[in-house]
């Protein structure tokens, strides 16, 4: 027999339900720890991973490697900015694009909140064995589509 997460049959047998229930809890749990220590969510992080990877960027390029709306995408930026995690300048070459680079406390956020993630993961799928993390990781791919993008 297996365990009953919500006891509705419904719910517990439907994969949809449960992806999205554990994707809310682990967001839950990182969003607490970063709030509390570094004042930024785990969607900030995402923009500052890119933006510590890509450089300099438009704005633009940024919602399309998150795979977000554009006015999502619009919000998350002005909040970096306000926490001055991320600064925006005028591209040289299209007037309309808002170019995006990580500052210096941008970077040492990133940094400085890798290891709180990292510790949240390995409590959070710890219960998982690796071989079934590898295998999430691989169903998980599969079903993200380029075509769609979320708020």
């Amino acid at each position: 027999m297996t365990q009953s997460i919500t006891s509705i049959t419904a719910l517990d047998n439907s994969i949809t339900f449960l992806m999205g229930l554990a994707q809310k809890q682990y967001r839950a749990l990182c969003t607490q720890r970063l709030m509390a220590e570094f004042d930024i969510s785990l969607e900030m992080v995402g923009a500052m991973r890119v933006l510590q990877q890509l450089g300099c960027i438009p704005q633009q390029q940024l919602a399309d490697v998150l795979k977000r709306n554009r006015s999502v995408v619009k919000r998350l930026v002005d909040n970096c900015i306000k926490r001055g995690l991320i600064e925006a300048s005028k591209s040289d070459t299209n007037k309309k694009a808002r170019m995006l680079s990580l500052t210096a406390e941008g970077q040492r956020i990133n940094e400085a909140c890798t290891p709180v993630i990292n510790a949240i993961s390995k409590e959070f799928f710890a219960v998982v064995s690796p071989q079934e993390q590898q295998q999430l990781m691989g169903v998980l791919k599969k079903l993200v589509r380029n075509d769609v993008r979320v708020d």
